[in-house]
């Protein structure tokens, strides 16, 4: 073959490759441009009517990092854990620096249920690792998985690292809770599965971030939706003092419908995550989220809003359904299921 022929059939093959890597580059755009309006398709399949001012966002959440730099028995307290989960057993395998001896309890709930009983409790060993074992309840349903650890729990050794009521607690697990009216703190950490379909999940490490107007009774909340297979998940932020219950129902046009409700408490800063079935039958129907204050809310929230939500301002507040004059928060989010 003369060296002519060599040369041309060498650039009939340069020029083939070109054509080919152009191609494939055209069919990934265009992949990727049909991943985008599918997915801005989704997000509009959802009218947020509750507060239409304040655009919604999804709370930022991360799988809790393994690499712990705090020395054991700081007061800023790191965790992490890896959840298996099996026919029988939910375990999970944590590391902290948290002190040797200290104990933490695992719990497991599942959404909709008056289930107890599912604990388990475990020692931190030297090294800050532990495992706790918890067995599974033998019904369906997406589950609750929550570690904690409560100074006032502890040897009194381990109560003087952490202050009276936990007060010297710092860091992103840092949760608060009340008895007798005394505000205490605690740690916590957690992760939400569905058992049939789950198999390995690593427990959540949250990242916060408090409004300017947190707690100030101008309540206003940016609800977010999304649907994951037979649930949808409302995710919220909002300026609700930790600790404040919100609810969430269906609001069926016209008729009664029960069985299709959650209920929360609002995290450190403000926001919060609830979960409800989707129907099968109704076609138009509203998400409704509500905070309705009472005689049984912590006593910093009782001092802002009032015990009847007297104090209650803004576009969201509405009437109770009483004759007491209370007031309540209300947000709403028009749902059009797609066909």
């Amino acid at each position: 073959m003369s060296k002519y022929k060599m040369m041309k059939i060498g650039w009939k093959l340069l020029c083939t490759s070109l054509i080919l890597i152009i191609l494939a580059a055209c069919s990934r755009e265009k992949a990727s441009t049909r991943s985008i309006a599918q997915h801005e398709a989704e997000a509009r399949a959802y009218t947020v009517t509750g507060n239409p001012s304040q655009a919604a966002s999804t709370l930022d959440e991360r799988a809790a990092n393994d690499t712990i730099v705090h020395q054991q028995g700081s007061s800023y307290v790191e965790i992490s854990g890896d959840v298996n989960i099996d026919k029988n057993t939910v375990r999970v395998t944590g590391l902290s620096n948290l002190p040797a001896g200290a104990r933490i309890k695992g719990n497991l709930a599942v959404k909709n249920t008056l289930l107890t009983g599912y604990t388990d409790e475990a020692t931190i060993q030297k090294d800050g690792s532990f495992v706790l074992q918890v067995h599974r309840p033998g019904i369906q349903g997406s589950m609750d998985l929550t570690v904690l650890f409560r100074p006032d729990d502890q040897d009194q050794e381990i109560r003087n690292l952490y202050g009276n009521g936990g007060n010297k607690l710092e860091g992103p697990y840092v949760y608060q809770y009340e008895e007798n009216e005394h505000p205490l703190q605690e740690i916590r950490i957690g992760a939400e599965f569905d058992p049939e379909q789950d198999r390995h999940v690593s427990l959540i490490k949250p990242v916060w971030n408090k409004p300017k107007d947190y707690g100030s009774p101008q309540v206003w909340i940016k609800p977010d939706v999304k649907q994951k297979g037979n649930y949808y998940h409302v995710y919220a932020r909002s300026n609700l003092l930790e600790g404040s219950d919100v609810k969430l129902t269906i609001d069926f046009p016209g008729r009664w419908q029960f069985g299709y409700d959650d209920q929360t408490k609002v995290m450190p800063d403000g926001s919060f995550s609830m979960r409800v079935k989707k129907p099968s039958l109704a076609n138009r129907y509203a998400l409704v989220i509500t905070f309705e204050p009472n005689e049984d809310m912590w006593s910093n929230a009782k001092q802002a809003y009032g015990t009847q939500g007297e104090h209650l301002a803004g576009s969201l507040v509405k009437s109770a359904d009483d004759k007491k004059g209370s007031k309540r928060i209300e947000a709403r989010v028009q749902i059009q299921p797609k066909s």
